[in-house]
């Protein structure tokens, strides 16, 4: 039986008709692989799904590990930052130990070399050491501290000073404009004091200069010393660095 074009309406209103004639005509007209498409496809589509699941689970997984691991980098940052920090400190506090254990060391120093200064004063009072050079040795810590001295000497032709023709030397200080007067000595009695003054009012009409300071340095002098030296105007010290730069 053939079936001409103008029997395919008639053929669609049967099928119309008959839905269960479809599967029978699709089965007919189909191959078995074309019928096993859709199945197929299905189950392409579920692996798919299946796979595009486990996909997503691992990115999930790994999304979560990587976020575990920035942590992890962020604290440990965070303890190697104070770490750096607490290290920063100790070498801080090892610069300051540093500097002070050098300033203690320098005092120490400094204290020692005056012992020695004034263990010569006293050997150069009993006659162990030379006057003079105990002298000369404190003019060159005086300059060390910033005073120059200069040493006046001039020939008091009529005893002015010491009731007889004499030399009279002085140790003088030009400094911003003023005249100091700096008497180095080993000693000092009550008995000194006048000759002293005497040397500066002989040293001011010589020069014309008006003497602004009157400076003793000594390691040790005898008591009503320092009493008497005030009146007279007179500063004493037991050191060269002890002197202050202004009066």
């Amino acid at each position: 039986m053939s079936i001409a074009a103008k029997d395919l309406p008639t053929l669609l209103a049967l099928l119309e008709q008959h839905p269960e004639w479809r599967e029978a005509l699709r089965v007919l007209l189909l191959s078995e692989d074309l019928l096993r498409m859709p199945q197929e496809f299905e189950a392409f589509r579920a692996e798919v799904y299946r796979r595009l699941a486990e996909l997503a689970d691992a990115l999930a997984r790994s999304i979560e590990m990587q976020i575990r691991l920035a942590e992890a980098q962020a604290r440990t940052e965070e303890r190697v930052a104070r770490l750096e920090e607490a290290v920063a400190r100790l070498a801080e506090a090892q610069a300051r130990t540093e500097e002070r254990l050098t300033r203690l060391e320098m005092r120490v120093a400094r204290m020692e070399e005056r012992i020695m200064r004034r263990l010569n004063a006293f050997g150069a009072r009993w006659g162990l050491r030379s006057e003079r050079a105990w002298r000369e040795g404190m003019r060159v810590v005086l300059e060390t501290v910033g005073f120059d001295v200069e040493r006046w000497v001039a020939f008091d032709a009529q005893g002015e000073v010491f009731d007889y023709p004499s030399n009279v030397e002085l140790d003088v200080v030009i400094r911003d404009g003023q005249t100091l007067i700096v008497e180095l000595r080993t000693s000092v009695s009550r008995d000194a004091l006048p000759t002293l003054e005497r040397k500066v009012k002989f040293y001011e009409r010589q020069t014309g200069r008006k003497v602004h300071r009157r400076i003793l340095v000594t390691p040790w002098y005898e008591p009503g010393v320092d009493e008497m030296a005030r009146r007279l105007g007179w500063e004493i010290y037991g050191e060269p660095e002890e002197i202050e730069a202004e009066q």
